[in-house]
């Protein structure tokens, strides 16, 4: 319920071999505030055991689709049942009661529109950015700091972000071709080259994991991962410069970031073979337009 209208609301949470425990009590907030959940369980069909979730629909692929496809299959589930407002979390996310009314206070039923949170890092603590494009056409870092109003931004993250069912009609579905990495990016910039708003709301907080852990280099936060998850972090930098919404010197900068990325973790990750390894076939099939999920 939001400013006494009653709207449909359902979350949709993505799952790959979760933490049981922490996205029962996701899903159970979630429920709390009058909202539904779709899990979409892409690591399989007994991975997690389904006790305490009764209460939510569970999608089980019984293989990993990647969360693009995962996300499309839970968003069209959800407007087949009728959501006004479909609601994305990750299976590691954290909220607390109240959080999904504070979010969707920027949003109205039948108009296009995203609402984001203020999220920080569960391990460490610090604000995660939302982003905004400068006149170069390259993100700039925005942080809530002491923002007192819902305010624009051009890219968010996925996780805790609310869509109203009009936006889907006007900008599509999430793009498959990029099965994990910059899902979100993509699809932000393709929802602002339509003119759809995105707001941060930043009385609207939650928790989220980004990657095994992190670096602090100062001038760039760099996210460890796994090779597995390092392939689609590096290979699609290089699909960004095949969509014509995504400004190329931006798809030139994620690039050279993925790149010094890539060679910190070289430097810094004990197994450097595996890493070299996937570098190559990564970069290889970056240029040679291998998208979807890695051969």
């Amino acid at each position: 319920m939001t400013g006494g209208l009653a709207l449909k609301i359902v979350s949709v949470i993505v799952c790959y071999f979760p933490d049981v425990e922490n996205l029962r009590r996701l899903c159970q907030t979630i429920i709390g505030s009058n909202a539904a959940v779709i899990i979409v369980n892409n690591g399989g069909s007994g991975d997690f055991r389904y006790s305490g979730f009764k209460d939510c629909g569970i999608i089980s692929p019984g293989e990993n689709l990647g969360v693009a496809r995962a996300q499309n299959i839970g968003i069209r589930k959800a407007l087949d049942e009728g959501a006004d407002i479909v609601v994305f979390f990750d299976q590691d996310s954290s909220i607390e009661a109240g959080f999904l009314s504070r979010l969707i206070s920027v949003l109205k039923k039948g108009t296009p529109g995203i609402a984001a949170p203020v999220f920080f890092d569960r391990k460490e603590g610090y604000e995660f950015p939302s982003m905004k494009l400068n006149r170069l056409g390259l993100f700039a870092r925005v942080y809530r700091k002491d923002a007192a109003q819902p305010y624009e931004v051009d890219a968010v993250i996925s996780s805790g972000m609310a869509v109203t069912a009009k936006t889907f009609e006007i900008a599509g579905m999430m793009d498959e071709d990029f099965f994990i990495d910059f899902v979100d990016t993509e699809w932000c910039l393709r929802c602002r080259r339509k003119n759809v708003p995105i707001h941060v709301v930043p009385i609207a907080e939650m928790r989220h994991s980004v990657g095994e852990s992190s670096i602090d280099f100062g001038f760039m936060r760099g996210f460890i991962h796994s090779p597995d998850r390092s392939y689609y972090k590096l290979r699609n930098c290089f699909l960004l410069f095949r969509k014509k919404h995504i400004p190329f010197q931006l798809a030139i900068r994620e690039t050279i970031s993925a790149l010094v990325h890539y060679v910190a973790l070289v430097v810094f990750q004990k197994n450097k073979m595996e890493y070299v390894k996937i570098f190559l076939i990564s970069v290889w099939h970056g240029f040679s337009g291998v998208a979807g999920k890695r051969p």
